[in-house]
């Protein structure tokens, strides 16, 4: 890396004469990316968006092989008369990434955009933002990659948008390769610059020779944590937490105190924002079992598990183990409950957090204990993902395999807890009623999906 900084430097100060009008924000790159960035192309590849807290904003990424401008260019529908700058960024790898954010937009809307420098200019994409009177629709995995079998998941996700994508960490598997990223980015840019994926790192964006830098430099993510590693976000009647289990979140350490803020905030601000959702990458609870390194679920437990539940975590999406498992509300290995009649497909009111491992999307599958634990209410070995749909009533959580079928389902139901028969001694509706109604009204567009 130092040595391409010298040669770049270099020829800078050869060419400074003859180079004087170029853009002050492409002089001050100069000193900082590799010198094969100097005299690439300008031209924009690898665009995915992501959101911030404020719903009036959303931010665009991309990586150009030179070194040139940061704009973007925007408005409804078909205008592009907004337009802002952004920064330019590097690290040892031959692109240089570039950030900028669309301000001033309009909830329920429909937006076209494109990056460039002024000069060269990507194709026009287009996103929508968020529609406050209706239900918040997400996916979430982790553990992606680039498999067949990703990209199964990559084609349903782009033929299916929703309102974003929660993606728990393992996100390329580059592992040192960054060319692996760079391909990453190019096969999912058509979701990535339509809908906005919203990511924490896992070991395998801890790169032998690069750390986190490929991570920190590819996502951009302004938020108050000050750090591309943990965030927060709401979209209507959801908190979204991010947090990064590849570091220090031990007790007094920043991220610990960042999240104890976050997850306060989130739990006094349930009258607007009823559902509180949670991810990282290595799962606190998980039935993978320890022999391969897999132990540090405990010390997550230990750590961090009784924040999630002195604030009432709704839901936990984790990766890192590549099967899918549902915990019941679960505190220290002992579950709380389970639910309307005890099946664990309803649950009421206020209850103890409910941890999804989700590492699906594309890596081959692990194996699990062959005993089940008490607090393990259902897991199988497939690829697939999560879909949420969440309102201030009712969040409706569904793990859907790669073919469609629905392997597992549960609803949360906002408010008070549905008495048992013990309690009133009368009649009560069977558990899953409202959950059956919810799915019915989804299965039509689920079924137009994969009929397309």
């Amino acid at each position: 890396m130092a040595g391409r900084k010298l040669l770049t430097v270099g020829i800078f100060l050869l060419l400074l004469p003859v180079t004087a009008g170029t853009a002050q924000a492409q002089f001050g790159n100069l000193f900082d990316c590799p010198a094969s960035t100097l005299f690439a192309s300008n031209m924009p590849e690898q665009v995915h968006i992501a959101l911030l807290d404020d719903p009036q904003q959303m931010q665009v990424s991309w990586a150009t092989p030179g070194q040139t401008d940061s704009e973007v260019e925007y408005g409804l529908e078909e205008d592009l008369s907004q337009s802002a700058s952004g920064d330019e960024e590097c690290y040892d790898h031959d692109m240089v990434f570039h950030t900028a954010t669309m301000t001033g937009l309009v909830p329920a809307s429909n937006y076209s955009y494109r990056v460039g420098d002024g000069s060269s200019w990507s194709s026009i994409f287009t996103f929508s933002t968020y529609d406050p009177a209706s239900p918040v629709e997400f996916y979430g995995f982790g553990d992606h990659g680039m498999s067949s079998e990703a990209l199964v998941t990559g084609e349903i996700i782009e033929d299916n948008p929703l309102d974003l994508l929660i993606l728990s960490g393992d996100i390329s598997y580059a592992n040192g390769d960054q060319s692996v990223w760079d391909d990453y980015f190019r096969e999912n840019e058509p979701s990535m610059s339509a809908m906005p994926w919203m990511v924490v790192p896992g070991n395998h964006e801890n790169e032998t020779g690069y750390g986190f830098d490929a991570y920190e430099t590819r996502y951009e993510i302004p938020n108050d944590s000050n750090t591309d590693l943990y965030h927060a976000f709401t979209v209507g009647p959801v908190r979204f937490i991010g947090i990064s289990t590849e570091h220090d979140f031990s007790a007094g350490s920043t991220q610990f105190s960042w999240l104890t803020g976050e997850l306060v905030a989130a739990n006094a601000n349930r009258d607007s924002t009823p559902w509180l959702v949670v991810y990282g990458h290595k799962p606190m609870y998980t039935s993978h079992g320890d022999e391969t390194g897999h132990d540090i679920n405990d010390i997550i437990r230990q750590q961090l598990e009784p924040l999630f539940v002195d604030n009432q975590v709704d839901v936990v999406i984790w990766g890192h183990d590549h099967f899918y498992e549902r915990t019941w509300p679960v505190i220290d290995s002992v579950v709380q409950e389970k639910g309307t009649f005890g099946k664990g497909g309803e649950f009421a009111g206020s209850h103890a957090p409910i941890h999804l491992i989700v590492g699906t999307a594309g890596r081959g599958s692990y194996d699990y204990s062959e005993e089940q634990p008490e607090w393990s209410l259902y897991r199988e070995k497939s690829h697939g993902l999560m879909r949420f749909n969440a309102s201030m009533d009712s969040m409706l959580v569904e793990y859907m395999r790669y073919d469609g079928v629905i392997g597992d389902s549960f609803i949360l139901l906002n408010g008070e807890a549905t008495p048992t028969p013990e309690d009133d001694g009368g009649f009560l509706p069977a558990e899953g009623v409202i959950f059956t109604l919810m799915t019915l009204l989804l299965a039509a567009r689920r079924q137009q999906w994969f009929l397309e």
